[in-house]
């Protein structure tokens, strides 16, 4: 009896052997937890890179259907995606957006970016606000109160006060996601429906034909990022990082340096 309570003594109270139990849990136990820690880890939304192969898909894709969302993955449009998993790409230069999710390309479209004096801004931000039936607060016409009509032209409330008998309304800007900074402040710019000419038209904001506008507003959550790039059309230049993987290629065999067929006799 006694000797046994010694050897639990000796066993489970000696601190060199407290150490070496403790050494032999903790390596699987840090395995475990590294392992853990690694199957959370979200995927990155978008690639670090462009591909010219998606660029090429996407030229094709909106040449035939130019006023439609191009879909690519169509499981990817099917419900909401998961902010932390996507993301999209603002291509201000080519005036065209890429939907990402796990790096792998959803969706496209075609874009109208700020024209020239309201050039849009490149950086990196979130959707922080969705309005379905947004409208702006600065750009629109007077309309007159007692016959509705509305007034030639379109004003900034910046500019000018509004008359009296006169009434702002506002320019419909349908399917609106505002875009936020990475801190949290709200911006003046966002996705939403627009007239989309095939170069920059808008106040800053990034317009899309009706179709892409109402699909993409559907599956885009708040909180999904927004990676905006540009050269010519953005503010400040932000070019957009592309890359062109490897293929297989045939070997090349090498020309003789005697263009005929059979080598010539001294």
């Amino acid at each position: 009896m006694d000797f046994n309570l010694g050897v639990e003594k000796c066993l489970f109270f000696n601190p060199s052997v407290v150490r070496l139990f403790l050494s032999f849990i903790a390596v699987p136990l840090g395995l475990f937890c590294s392992c853990q820690s690694v199957s959370k880890r979200t995927v990155s939304p978008v690639p670090a890179a462009i591909p010219t192969r998606d660029l090429d898909l996407i030229d094709a894709a909106l040449k035939k259907s130019p006023a439609r969302l191009a879909v690519f993955q169509p499981d990817g449009v099917a419900a909401p995606l998961e902010a932390d998993r996507s993301g999209v790409i603002v291509d201000l230069d080519r005036q065209r957006a890429y939907l990402y999710s796990n790096s792998q390309l959803v969706a496209a479209t075609r874009i109208a970016s700020g024209k020239r004096y309201y050039r849009s801004p490149t950086g990196d931000f979130r959707i922080g606000q969705k309005n379905r039936d947004h409208s702006s607060n600065l750009y629109g016409k007077l309309i007159h109160e007692e016959s509705g009509e509305a007034q030639p032209g379109e004003i900034d409330t910046r500019d000018i006060e509004i008359p009296e008998g006169m009434v702002f309304q506002g320019a419909p800007m349908r399917h609106f996601m505002r875009f936020h900074t990475l801190e949290g402040k709200a911006t003046a710019i966002g996705f939403h429906q627009g007239y989309v000419p095939g170069r920059p038209a808008s106040h800053g904001c990034i317009r899309m034909p009706a179709h892409s506008a109402s699909e993409l507003f559907k599956i885009i959550p708040k909180g999904t990022p927004v990676f905006v790039y540009g050269i010519d059309y953005g503010k400040p230049a932000r070019p957009l990082p592309e890359i062109q993987l490897a293929t297989k290629s045939k070997p090349v065999k090498k020309k003789s340096d005697n263009p005929s067929r059979f080598p010539k006799k001294d």
